[in-house]
């Protein structure tokens, strides 16, 4: 009688693992490096976005696959559903993106000069006599991507790769560019990175701030089912402290509740 209920309680194991493991998804994120939102793949600090993605997807029984590749590269891919979502994506990126309801932070811009220079953001008129050095494919609110992409505006210098920001950096140093547009922690990130902190200065900020989201393909079904774990997820994490543990590991206060 022992043998038979060990052998059931074992078929019933296997069973409910087979069917697990039937279930489970492996969930490809894809995503330039915009560090602390995304980083090094194989760093033990991926990014806190990562973290959130992976926290999220293995509680419910899938795993993550993330992957580094240009932001451009990275939309046209998701688009295509060739991979399931990209990570720090705000809403005007890719207005066709699946969405979640709920952000995973929020982004401030900023003008950064070199440490000499007297020039200071004050109105988008201004840039009409600077050279700047923004990223292709990137959103920075509605009135500086209307100037970006406006035809009349040839002193816009837009790059692309996997290290876009620190070509602008470079760029900006060797007096290519007079000012770079970044995100506040992503610059702060990269300087600190590149052991330069004390060459490069804030000129100003945006007063338009940007919600961050992971976002993902509105080409493949499977992605309302992701976004509305990564919706309630977050959620979850916030209530239950795991967020506030993540986010200090990178130094982030929560957008919603503070630190």
């Amino acid at each position: 009688m022992k043998k038979i209920t060990i052998l059931y309680g074992l078929i019933s194991f296997l069973s409910t693992s087979l069917s697990t493991l039937a279930c489970a998804d492996v969930v490809t994120v894809l995503s330039d490096k915009w560090y602390p939102m995304n980083g090094d793949p194989n760093s033990s600090r991926p990014g806190y976005m990562i973290e959130i993605a992976q926290n999220i997807l293995n509680k419910n029984g899938h795993s993550l696959d993330y992957r580094l590749a240009p932001w451009k590269r990275s939309i046209l891919e998701v688009r295509r559903g060739s991979v399931d979502c990209v990570v720090g994506a705000h809403k005007p990126d890719a207005e066709d993106f699946v969405f979640p309801k709920n952000s995973w932070g929020e982004a401030t811009f900023k003008f950064y000069t070199t440490a000499k220079s007297s020039w200071n953001y004050q109105s988008i008129s201004q840039l009409n006599t600077v050279k700047l050095g923004a990223i292709s494919a990137y959103s920075y609110g509605p009135e500086l991507d209307r100037y970006i992409k406006g035809s009349k505006h040839p002193s816009v210098q837009l790059t692309t790769g996997e290290k876009a920001l620190e070509q602008n950096i470079r760029k900006l140093l060797a007096n290519r560019i007079d000012t770079v547009i970044a995100h506040e922690l992503v610059m702060s990130a990269q300087l600190k990175t590149l052991n330069i902190s004390s060459d490069i200065k804030s000129a100003g900020a945006l007063e338009f701030t940007e919600l961050m989201y992971i976002a993902c393909s509105p080409n493949k079904e499977s992605s309302k089912k992701y976004i509305q774990l990564f919706s309630d997820g977050i959620v979850e994490l916030r209530k239950n402290g795991e967020l506030k543990q993540i986010l200090q590991k990178y130094g982030i206060e929560d957008w919603e509740v503070g630190s």
